[in-house]
């Protein structure tokens, strides 16, 4: 299938990357050392070749766009949409069933989607909104915002506040080092390391997991309706669990779902 290749200088002033592309993939990556934007679109089926020259690529002093064409009467024609700026850019997304991928350290990001799964390596700040695609960030430095109905949302190192809904998507937060905010009704919870701030989970039917760092002293407040209630926190030394003044406050509720509190596991030295 044929490739087009655009590529504008650099200028002055900070970019935003906007990009609509209902189906196919969406490639971002921000490059270290980057001397222009780069923008490759590659024509993924026939419906999409006969398209590909109103596919409309633009850049002002401040923004790049890419909009391919409206859905035909037939199908969705399918573009693979790739992305080469600095880093440090704002991404804006959106997309329907295509996969969306941000590579690099990017800025804020914001990307919309229906059944198409996001990945996202590095972010100043990530808001993602999807029905049944999945979310997967890897680092994200400032707020992390994901809605989703079926989709699994997971997030390896949050370093600024969480704010999670889902419907009936597993929330896995690898490590948190401040407030967290998740809800579900049917969708089970998992924090892996907190280590600061309050972590508050409420589910319906959905388990819930804590791991809280280790030596680290937590004030609890766990309810449930009919969930079991287990706790590893139970045998610390005096003081460490329902201490006012600790650094980490946990709530958690639940109405039939299943509460376990833990420490987490020493962290490995680093290399």
């Amino acid at each position: 299938m044929t490739v087009r290749i655009h590529r504008f200088p650099l200028s002055d002033s900070s970019h935003t990357v906007e990009v609509r592309n209902p189906a196919g993939s969406v490639l971002v990556q921000g490059v270290d050392g980057a001397t222009e934007v780069v923008v490759s679109v590659e024509a993924l089926d026939g419906a999409a070749e006969q398209l590909l020259d109103r596919v409309d690529v633009s850049a002002t002093a401040t923004a790049l766009r890419v909009a391919v064409p409206e859905r035909r009467i037939t199908r969705t024609p399918r573009y693979g949409i790739e992305v080469t700026t600095p880093p440090d850019v704002d991404v804006t997304l959106a997309v329907a069933s295509a996969d969306a991928t941000l590579r690099g350290r990017l800025g804020q990001v914001v990307v919309t989607t229906a059944s198409g799964d996001l990945v996202a390596e590095h972010a100043a700040a990530l808001q993602a909104r999807s029905a049944s695609g999945d979310v997967r960030g890897g680092r994200v430095d400032g707020r992390f915002t994901a809605a989703t109905a079926s989709g699994d949302v997971q997030l390896d190192d949050a370093r600024g506040p969480v704010d999670v809904r889902t419907a009936s998507g597993d929330v896995v937060l690898a490590r948190t080092v401040t407030d967290v905010s998740a809800k579900t009704a049917s969708g089970d919870v998992r924090v892996e390391r907190a280590v600061s701030g309050t972590v508050r989970v409420r589910t319906v039917s959905g388990d819930t997991t804590v791991a809280v760092q280790p030596g680290l002293r937590v004030w609890l407040d766990v309810q449930s309706v009919s969930g079991r209630l287990t706790s590893d926190l139970d045998g610390d030394a005096p003081g460490a669990v329902d201490d006012p003044t600790a650094a980490l406050s946990v709530l958690l509720t639940s109405v039939s779902g299943d509460l376990r509190l833990r420490r987490a596991a020493p962290a490995s030295p680093a290399h």
